[in-house]
């Protein structure tokens, strides 16, 4: 299969005429200027959930905050969506949408965020995707929680897509600072989860379209200067375009950007620690090279069923990317850990051990189908759905740990997320199960010699590849998660979060994360009425970041094992939501991250989910760059809150600092790893203020 993005009759980004209204520039002027606080562990609490007042950790190079005046009332400003129409008769061509956002301080701690429209079906799932992101955006980088402000935008006519998500985050901010939007400048970008700034199509159309209007000042996405026109297929030098209409075209890298772009006023930025900042500490690395070398002595009982592959001759073409993913995954696990970088070459010999598993198994799984023996096959492929109790038995296992420090909750985090994906690995293979029994079920009687052909043999392959390696991972996964608790201790700060606020993180990530899987399936999927459950299963085996998603959103719901443990521990448990907050942060990070590929980037997938193309590299490459200032910003947030940059962000980051140097496909990975190294330390300030 072949994945690719779908085209859109109108892609959002920014446009027409931007007003400041109401708490805008008159707020400004009464507000006092900013001060700067050098605050304890812990210490910055009281100040950032303070009304009329946001801080903004780690601004200076000592370590010193700021702690920047907001108003404490009702806040509006106009932006317009820029979108380009496409289809029809007429050629493609720019245009506007006036957007009108609100912010409001919100007592009640609930997640209001509201889109608006004045004819029904006008704003579709795209853009609320986008308005949802956008609020997000805004208020973390304001150091406030997402139900610390009421969010609402409003648009007139029919407007859809994401690409003026970075134009609302700013606009936002706008508000929420009582700033003047400058109604003669305006932009285009998606917002990422991590409030960089991320390419768009259609931009000289948008240009063309905002210039038209009378903007003097446009910004599109860094790296972005070249783009394709929709109407020629042409690549437009942006800058060259505006300049000969007397109009200057600005590159944003992000949020804090996109708000100096739109309001001329400069939001004080958390600098980032050092690269030096990020290496893991020294227990940390002893404990990953003991795992690691474990997981070494497990492969190599392996490698000589994958040498037994190789030797085999012709095998089917399904087998062979499998076997040779397992090998090459292999060797870069032995360079990493020759170079010393433990946490990447651990992560990568977790890969191999499951691709070697999976292969040997298919292999063996094969020849019997190819001898006759289909029905000791089936019983092979049946035993896959008997391990409900070992998973819910890791589960059980974390639930029961009783954290005492803030990287004892974080660590609790990544163990469940662990846990929820081989969770869902399992549901998958179930599913893959099934398909695959029902096949070979359908090879009884069939004369061994007609099951040996290369064509027979690649269906064979084919059938019970899916249900094997889904098995494999989720094997592997839950090994991971129970590993986790031996590996990624931290001493940290002593602290218990409260179960309301574990309740409210929750809501305002599992909130955003639905409405980024659901505007992930109107893109990709058609929408609601247009794919069915087999169109997600095929979706998910390729991209386990959308199995994590659904997940991750529909936890509360899922019946089996959620509902179980749910059960057992209580709705109001210290475990449930823990496992709660960790699903539904994985589910906004996983659904960020397929939007930004499919959407953002453009890539094109080959029939096995490799990455073969990036359409918009030059993009894709700043992406890169400023997503690793953005981990490493966070993490200088993280340890003024709460003590220390965790665990767990580091060794995300130092598995990007190797992926962003491989192959396409790895270095699209290292982007997510990025972006999980910037949620972790988020987190932890998330948690500090709570």
């Amino acid at each position: 299969m072949r994945i690719r993005a779908l085209g859109l009759v109108l892609l959002a980004a920014c446009g027409s005429s931007q007003h400041a209204t109401g708490g805008g520039g008159s707020g400004a002027a009464q507000l006092g200027p900013a001060t700067t606080k050098t605050y304890a562990v812990l210490g910055a609490k009281a100040d950032a959930k303070a009304g009329g007042q946001a801080v903004i950790l780690g601004t200076d190079d000592h370590n010193g905050s700021t702690v920047l005046p907001l108003p404490n009332a009702s806040s509006k400003a106009v932006v317009d969506a820029m979108w380009v129409k496409l289809g029809g008769t007429e050629p493609p061509s720019g245009g506007s949408t006036p957007v009108k956002l609100a912010t409001a301080p919100n007592v009640d701690g609930s997640v209001q965020v509201g889109v608006y429209e004045d004819t029904a079906g006008g704003v579709g799932p795209q853009w609320r995707a986008g308005v949802w992101m956008s609020a997000f955006v805004a208020a973390t980088t304001l150091g406030k929680d997402l139900t610390d402000y009421t969010f609402s935008a409003a648009s007139g006519g029919y407007i859809d897509g994401a690409s003026a998500s970075g134009l609302m985050a700013g606009g936002f901010l706008a508000a929420m600072t009582g700033a003047d939007v400058d109604p003669t400048v305006t932009m285009t970008g998606i917002i990422n989860p991590d409030g960089t700034i991320g390419p768009v199509g259609g931009i000289p159309e948008k240009f063309a379209g905002s210039i038209a209007k009378g903007k003097k000042k446009i910004g599109f996405p860094i790296g972005m200067r070249y783009a394709r026109s929709e109407a020629s297929g042409e690549m437009v030098d942006l800058v060259e375009l505006a300049k000969k209409q007397n109009v200057e075209a600005v590159e944003v890298a992000n949020v804090q950007e996109a708000y100096h772009l739109l309001t001329g006023k400069t939001l004080p930025q958390t600098l980032p620690v050092t690269e030096a900042d990020m290496t893991l500490d020294a227990s940390t690395s002893t404990a990953l090279e003991g795992k690691y070398v474990e997981w070494q002595h497990k492969l190599a009982g392996k490698w000589d069923e994958i040498l037994k592959l190789e030797q085999a001759g012709r095998l089917p073409p399904s087998l062979e990317q499998l076997r040779d993913r397992a090998k090459r995954t292999a060797e870069l696990a032995e360079k990493l850990h020759d170079k010393h970088l433990v946490a990447a070459a651990y992560a990568k010999i977790l890969e191999a051990w499951a691709d070697t598993d999976a292969a040997s198994q298919a292999y063996d799984l094969a020849r019997k189908v190819e001898s006759g023996d289909i029905k000791s096959a089936i019983a092979d492929i049946a035993a896959i759905q008997s391990q409900d109790d070992q998973t819910k038995k890791v589960f059980e296992t974390i639930g029961a740990i009783k954290p005492k420090t803030l990287g004892g909750h974080l660590q609790m985090m990544a163990a469940f997320q662990a846990a929820l994906r081989a969770w869902g690995a399992q549901v998958f293979a179930k599913q893959s199960v099934a398909q695959a029994t029902s096949y070979l079920s359908s090879l009884d009687g069939t004369p061994p010699a007609e099951l040996q052909s290369p064509e027979a043999e690649e269906s064979i392959v084919s059938s019970i590849v899916p249900a094997i390696a889904l098995a494999a991972k989720m094997r592997t996964q839950s090994e991971l998660a129970l590993q986790i608790i031996d590996v990624e201790k931290e001493d940290s700060v002593s602290y218990l979060c409260s179960i309301p606020n574990m309740k409210r993180l929750s809501t305002s990530f599992r909130s955003a994360g639905g409405a980024a899987v659901n505007y992930f399936d109107e893109l990709l999927l058609g929408g609601a009425g247009g794919f069915g459950d087999y169109a997600k299963q095929q979706i998910a085996m390729i991209e386990p970041d959308y199995l994590n998603a659904m997940i991750g959103t529909h936890l509360q719901d899922w019946e089996g094992l959620p509902q179980q443990l749910k059960k057992e521990w209580g709705d109001n448990s210290f475990a449930w939501n823990l496992l709660e907050l960790a699903a539904s942060e994985l589910a906004y990070y996983n659904a960020s991250a397929l939007i930004a590929k499919y959407y953002s980037l453009g890539i094109e997938t080959a029939h096995d989910g490799q990455i073969v193309r990036v359409e918009r590299d030059k993009a894709f490459a700043n992406m890169l760059a400023t997503a690793e200032r953005a981990a490493r910003s966070s993490a200088r947030g993280a340890r003024i809150a709460a003590g220390a940059i965790p665990v767990q962000a580091k060794l995300s980051y130092q598995l990007a600092e190797v992926e962003k140097d491989g192959d396409l496909g790895q270095r699209v990975e290292a982007l997510g790893e990025l972006w999980t190294a910037n949620a972790y330390a988020q987190t932890a300030v998330m948690l500090a203020r709570n």
